[in-house]
């Protein structure tokens, strides 16, 4: 596999000045540092032009302090720790346990800070013991995808950037199976683990399920297009998600049979001729129809139940690419 770099974004503060985004070249091959000895070793896949080790961590978040944290995920929370003057990073506090043993833990976390690309978070450095656990990452100022979904009632929302949510997502995912080695399936694509910045760019996170395969999965194709193929499920949930406002178990799906849920519903309105209720309110009218239907039936191939018709990730962002707007 060739070595390529590709330009990583990540936003600082600056003291005095707006919100600044700073464009780093990054290569693939570039190897962990490791600061500080043992238990209080960082190691760090990428120099960020300050010391950081494992005493400027714990004090940049206050220690852990709940004022800091700014989201709570299955495998601990995220905090956001200023390390140096203007500089924010992102601080994954995992709980300990969750990997069996820090020489698995740093197997597979070695094998993630590898992974580059424009709309996948950049994983800085990590830090495991046997008493503390954390990943640090760039800092996205934007919030989760989830709750740009809960609050668009409270805004128009035009179709270039639901569309280019939808195709930043579907690339990094397109990234993580076939342009990675070894490969990764991700395992949890969902709202909240999908970042935006302030231009509504989307990003990837996280990675608590993400699974490396090894070289015998990847000869074995079926149980590699299983893993594949779930990533493709919970993406089209995604769109499916951000086209309609509404979550994938809305309580309004409550009123249908027991199970009944996002997928059904968006089936249901398609085999009635109904399919234009599906859409947030405001989006069908606003258009473009034509678009806003064939991405609605590309999130609902993605969700069949039959491996084999769901598509490949690469294959979604060419049909994605199809449809490129003229502002996109």
């Amino acid at each position: 596999m060739k070595s390529c770099c590709i330009s990583v974004t990540y936003s600082i503060r600056i003291t005095s000045m707006n919100t600044a985004t700073i464009h780093t070249l990054l290569c693939l091959e570039h190897q962990p540092v490791a600061i500080g000895s043992n238990p209080k070793e960082v190691t760090l896949f990428i120099d960020i032009g300050v010391k950081l080790n494992f005493d400027s961590v714990i004090q940049a978040t206050g220690n852990f302090n709940g004022s800091n944290c700014i989201g709570n995920g299955s495998f601990g929370a995220t905090y956001k720790a200023e390390i140096s003057p203007g500089l924010l990073v992102a601080i994954k506090r995992l709980t300990v346990g969750w990997f069996e043993g820090v020489q698995r833990f740093d197997a597979e976390i070695k094998t993630l800070g590898r992974l580059r690309h424009q709309n996948v978070v950049t994983l800085i450095g990590y830090h495991a013991s046997e008493t503390k656990m954390f990943l640090v990452y760039n800092y996205i100022p934007g919030g989760n995808l989830e709750k740009f979904i809960q609050d668009r009632s409270t805004r128009d929302v035009e179709w270039q950037i639901l569309y280019k949510i939808a195709l930043h997502v579907a690339r990094a995912v397109a990234y993580l199976h076939d342009q990675c080695f070894p490969r990764v399936v991700h395992r949890d694509v969902k709202p909240s683990n999908i970042l935006l910045d302030n231009d509504l760019n989307a990003y990837l996170s996280g990675f608590g399920l993400a699974r490396i395969l090894d070289k015998a999965e990847i000869h074995d194709t079926t149980r590699v297009d299983v893993s594949d193929k779930a990533d493709v499920y919970g993406y089209g949930v995604v769109i499916l998600e951000l086209l309609s406002d509404k979550n994938a178990l809305d309580l309004s799906f409550s009123s249908y049979e027991i199970k009944f849920n996002i997928i059904g519903q968006a089936l249901m309105l398609l085999r009635e001729g109904r399919a234009n209720e599906f859409f947030a309110p405001g989006l069908w009218d606003a258009g473009p129809h034509d678009d806003l239907m064939e991405v609605l039936h590309l999130a609902v191939v993605c969700t069949d139940n039959s491996l084999s018709v769901r598509p490949t990730m690469n294959e979604v962002v060419r049909r994605l690419n199809k449809l490129k707007p003229p502002s996109c």
